[in-house]
């Protein structure tokens, strides 16, 4: 069994050193370079299709207005199969889209994973004593996974996102400058819920993260460890045991779930708010003659664009906080520094091996206050027996351990 065994969830091996959003997406935007065309292409295709969207409120404005309320049925099929057209062209867009996103996601994602595994290859086994092999599992697969999401969904969401609220703003004002400041009435309390948001959101994921550290470093104790908890009897008590560790991960799920069920839903609703103002006062204005009822359902339908890219932002907000916790766990495994290699560690020895095993004056410590072996100097001639003696504790396993070069000496060779 694993020492790692009777570790808690708020154990410091399954935290990770803070680090604000814009130092994550500084980071993971770098993995984002050698693709940066498959990463333009992506955006390209979502904008196309975005900009297909756009036609759709005026032509149905046309239809509405200069066809159904002229009476004008020459034009009927013409604008219909306009309509039909930029749908087609809308999801043709999209349809490329989804393919180069799954290309441009792969490569990203198979980039990092290999990173960090390879870092893992160069830490020492000193740092494998500290950490829980169910931990570094979690944080290259599914952490990974986390920062994933932010690197491919937020680079498209967000550029198409800001686009869209950027160019329906700009036609919403050009339709009627009123209607368009009625619907920005909402914007004030939309900003400060996603403050508040991103403001709480960080330490409930940075907690599920732990929570899930936690319970996959226990089962994969338990599973490397099976023999022993049956020999023993212990299947209950370990039962028990990843029980609790499962609760805590459930919890501090339905924590994050709790809080988005409340904002998601406000954030729609305040959303609401604006289109219901819109209505009526738009309403008003057709009844007044002041504005057509093409001109009113067209504005609807920008409205609906403008709103419903910022709900994507408020999905995104979601996805960075869920990847600031997931990148923080990552980026404290490539930052994990290197132990320095000891002159002629992990090379092929020389034919014909001479079997001769020396020690000068080895000196090593587990940590900084209380060394394990101080000025060793032993020699093992070949063919020799050599016994090393001594009580649990003393440094036997340590001094085998320093041969292979499992660990590196303080001082010494």
């Amino acid at each position: 069994m694993s020492n790692h065994a009777n570790l808690t969830e708020n154990d410091p091996i399954f935290n990770a050193k803070k680090r604000s959003a814009v130092e994550i997406i500084r980071r993971v935007s770098a993995y984002l370079w050698p693709y940066k065309g498959l990463a333009l292409a992506t955006i390209a295709c979502a904008v196309l299709s975005l900009l297909c969207a756009f036609a759709f409120p005026r032509l149905t404005q046309y239809i509405i207005d200069d066809v159904i309320g002229l009476g004008n049925t020459s034009q009927l099929d013409t604008a219909i199969l306009l309509l039909v057209g930029a749908f087609f062209l809308r999801d043709f867009f999209n349809s490329i889209r989804i393919q180069v996103n799954n290309h441009f996601e792969q490569n990203v994602v198979f980039d990092m994973r290999r990173e960090v595994y390879a870092q893992l290859q160069r830490l020492p086994v000193r740092y494998y004593d500290k950490r829980a092999s169910g931990d570094l599992m979690t944080r290259v697969i599914e952490d990974v996974n986390a920062v994933e999401r932010l690197l491919i969904d937020g680079t498209e969401q967000g550029t198409v996102a800001i686009v869209s609220i950027f160019g329906v703003l700009a036609i919403l004002f050009a339709t009627n400058p009123m209607l368009a400041g009625v619907a920005m009435i909402p914007i004030p309390l939309l900003a400060i819920g996603a403050m508040w948001y991103t403001l709480t959101a960080h330490n409930r994921y940075r907690k599920q993260r732990q929570a899930s550290s936690a319970m996959n470093a226990l089962l994969m104790d338990n599973l490397q460890g099976v023999r022993e908890i049956k020999a023993f009897g212990r299947e209950k008590h370990e039962d028990g045991r990843f029980t609790d560790r499962a609760e805590a991960m459930r919890q501090s799920t339905l924590t994050i779930m709790r809080a988005w069920a409340f904002y998601n839903p406000s954030m729609s609703f305040i959303a609401a708010i604006g289109t219901g103002l819109v209505l009526w006062i738009g309403g008003r204005q057709v009844m007044n003659d002041q504005m057509s009822v093409g001109e009113l359902v067209a504005f609807l339908f920008y409205l609906a664009l403008f709103y419903e890219p910022i709900s994507k932002l408020h999905g995104l907000n979601q996805m960075l906080q869920s990847a600031r916790a997931g990148g923080e766990r990552v980026f404290d495994i490539l930052d994990s520094t290197e132990e320095r290699k000891t002159a002629g560690a992990n090379q092929a020895l020389p034919e014909p091996v001479r079997g001769e095993v020396e020690y000068r004056g080895v000196q090593f410590n587990y940590t900084d206050d209380k060394p394990a072996l101080n000025d060793i100097t032993l020699i093992a001639k070949p063919g020799q027996m050599t016994a090393l003696v001594g009580p649990t504790g003393a440094g036997k396993s340590t001094l085998v351990n320093l041969l292979p070069a499992f660990y590196e000496t303080d001082d010494g060779e």
